[in-house]
């Protein structure tokens, strides 16, 4: 799944949300993601190239593209970094990522045990943090 639209939920153990995701990675080191929260009109553009990645957002106007890094990425809740999101989508699973059982895999990340399972016919990757008991579902719809 180089581009594809569709739809982002999270759960958190005291709040849930969704946005619609706009994806674009047709190679694990280069690509662009857009987050819109439809309830407030916060849209957040996140691209990268290699390990470079910059933020935009269009609720802060003072700045429109910043960089960013996988520790700031992690403070937001995102546990994974979109490079190896991309590979993923595009059918490689990271070397980091051990399988524990079918469409299942799970690693550490920061001292999170971090799940994933991913049914690409499905159309489906959800994540989860064991350790926070939050989960991210991708629901990938065409473009």
């Amino acid at each position: 799944y180089p581009a594809f639209s569709g739809r982002l939920i999270v759960i958190e153990p005291t709040r849930r949300w969704q946005v619609e995701v706009d994806w674009k990675a047709p190679t694990p080191s280069d690509g662009w993601l857009r987050l819109t929260h439809a309830a407030s009109g916060r849209v957040l553009v996140l691209t990268w190239h290699g390990d470079a990645m910059s933020l935009s957002d269009n609720q802060d106007p003072d700045h429109p593209k910043r960089p960013i890094n996988e520790a700031d990425l992690a403070a937001h809740g995102i546990v994974i970094p979109p490079r190896q999101l991309a590979a993923i989508l595009l059918g490689h699973m990271p070397p980091a990522f051990r399988p524990i059982g079918p469409d299942r895999w799970q690693t550490t990340r920061r001292g999170h045990l971090i799940r994933i399972d991913w049914h690409p016919s499905a159309r489906r990757l959800t994540l989860t943090d064991m350790k926070l008991g939050s989960r991210a579902t991708l629901l990938i719809g065409t473009r």
